[in-house]
């Protein structure tokens, strides 16, 4: 990573049996956070609202395994449903 931008990945499996998705803990340096709320800003540009951080994640993780982002899932929070 570029300027010193510190990223670590923790796993952490979520307890509801009903729940097949699993959650990530990602650490990041401000440098990082600053980076991603720029890319945040600039795909707004193209939407009709502000993807959130984990959005931005979920993105460049799809584009890094070569799949669609939807084989990844999604959160199940009320902000990320867009």
């Amino acid at each position: 990573m570029r300027h010193g931008a510190c990223l670590s990945v923790g796993y952490h499996r979520l307890m509801e049996p009903s729940d097949s998705r699993s959650q990530l803990n990602v650490r990041i340096s401000p440098h990082g956070a600053k980076l991603i709320d720029n890319k945040r800003i600039e795909l707004s540009k193209h939407g009709a609202t502000i993807p959130s951080r984990s959005d931005v994640l979920r993105f460049a993780l799809a584009a890094y395994l070569g799949v669609d982002v939807s084989e990844l899932g999604v959160d199940g929070r009320q902000s990320a449903r867009r």
